[in-house]
């Protein structure tokens, strides 16, 4: 692991757990096995799901761009294709605006970096210096100085640069036909003769946009990676961050079939997930190395570990909060078996059934349906409409396996049955539905028996 860094972060370690929360992240961050195709020098679209490491992936590839003294090694340009809307078609039209919003950020992007390094400018051979103003005014859009006011002060380094880029005339360098392939690579020609390698364009957090209409989100990005030439161009590099859900639709576009772009998917091995968290208690006890061991030596304590956390580092330092908190404010002692249950049906792994999809998540763990017979996720469905609520075997019976309206109460009701003729039925569905959802069936906290009353669901928001 590497030092421990001056603004260690302690117990809040274990407080959002989003990346973009925090900035000591690489002093405990493990890179997964597929980190190298993350950074190879080719447009990728790193798939993963809630929790994966995507946004900590994304800062990680950021910092591999610049040295270590903070000298660029490429143009790094922050960029999110907008979302089209529901009804508009995602034609050349619509994929030439995205162009027009991409070369407006890479302007603005370069326009930032000579302003901090006027370097890179001053020592570039004229010819270059001449197209790197040319592409600042073609590309930039709105007024510089109101863009870019900040960066005008007398006091920054690059003051003097930029009010020349802003104010003189720039040679013209292509002529006003010329389509976004043949300006990008006017653009990666000339950062190259500053010692740059190119472009590298960044999307993270493209799952924001799931809100406005995942579908059409989907289908405009699909047809923007099939339809933009700028891929054939080398130096122009894209790496976006999506989630999980796209994948299916997105490995359809035509960029990806003519592997134009490259897909990675998200995916941990258990030595690297279980050094990943350990690196992070380490940092948060402020210790050197630690092994999750140490925390609890209880037999079952890793395989349930494994089972409630799935691949998903999220899931699995959610499920160690409790017991790393516990475990430093009470003399770092090691947790017994029954401190250890206790924490955890306090703290149980967080379930989500997604009705749309019909996909039920447990920790970080996606529920195989082929363990959850039909009845058994009818009754899932009802009690995670009901959590937290205590449910009676008769109302599962009665209103979820056989769909009625009202709970009979005599026998003289019609659908009337006695309690022994289905409460059997019932414990089977349960048991069933606990074997699937439950990391330790045998000590169950998310399905949990009232007895006498009925069952409740541990829903944790």
């Amino acid at each position: 692991m590497p030092d421990t860094p001056l603004d260690a972060p302690g117990l809040s370690a274990f407080g959002s757990l989003r990346a973009e929360d925090e900035p000591w992240l690489r002093a405990c961050f493990t890179l997964p096995a597929e980190f190298e195709r993350v950074i190879a020098p080719r447009s990728t679209i790193i798939f993963g799901g809630p929790g994966s490491g995507k946004t900590a992936l994304h800062q990680e590839t950021r910092a591999r761009c610049f040295r270590a003294d903070g000298w660029p090694l490429r143009l790094l340009v922050d960029w999110r294709p907008a979302p089209l809307a529901p009804s508009a078609p995602a034609d050349i039209a619509w994929v030439k605006q995205q162009a027009e919003q991409l070369f407006d950020r890479c302007a603005a992007t370069l326009a930032e970096m000579l302003a901090q390094s006027p370097a890179i400018y001053a020592d570039a051979p004229l010819w270059a210096q001449a197209r790197l103003a040319w592409f600042i005014h073609q590309c930039l859009k709105g007024d510089p100085y109101l863009r870019f006011g900040a960066l005008l002060d007398p006091a920054q380094p690059g003051c003097v640069l930029l009010t020349q880029l802003f104010t003189r005339p720039a040679p013209t360098s292509l002529f006003s036909e010329a389509g976004p392939e043949q300006v990008i690579a006017e653009l990666t020609n000339a950062l190259r003769a500053t010692g740059l390698e190119g472009i590298w364009v960044l999307s993270d957090g493209l799952e924001d946009w799931s809100g406005v209409d995942a579908a059409a989100y989907v289908r405009g990005l699909g047809a923007f990676l099939s339809t933009l030439p700028l891929f054939e161009k080398a130096g122009l590099i894209y790496k976006l961050w999506a989630p999980l859900t796209f994948e299916a639709e997105l490995s359809r576009a035509g960029g990806l079939a003519r592997r134009r772009v490259d897909s990675v998917r998200l995916q941990w091995e258990l030595a690297a997930l279980r050094q990943l968290v350990e690196c992070r208690v380490a940092l948060a006890l402020g210790e050197p190395q630690f092994d999750l061991a140490q925390l609890c030596p209880v037999a079952e304590f890793l395989p349930w570990l494994e089972k409630a956390g799935g691949d998903v580092p999220r899931a699995w330092l959610d499920q160690l909060a409790p017991l790393v908190k516990y475990y430093a404010a009470h003399g770092r002692q090691p947790l017994d078996a029954k401190t250890w249950l206790r924490l955890r049906r306090e703290h149980p792994p967080r379930i989500y059934l997604d009705e749309t999809s019909t996909r039920v998540l447990v920790g970080g763990r996606e529920i195989d349906l082929e363990d959850l017979p039909a009845k058994s996720y009818e009754m899932l469905r009802y009690l995670y409409q009901h959590a937290g609520e205590v449910v009676g075997k008769g109302e599962l019976y009665y209103q979820c396996y056989l769909g009625l309206e009202r709970i009979p109460r005599t026998a003289e009701d019609k659908d009337y049955a006695s309690p022994k003729d289905y409460e059997g039925l019932i414990d089977t569905s349960l048991w069933r539905l606990r074997r699937a959802i439950e990391p330790d069936p045998a000590q169950p906290v998310l399905l949990v028996s009232k007895r006498g009353h009925g069952v409740v669901l541990n829903v944790r928001w």
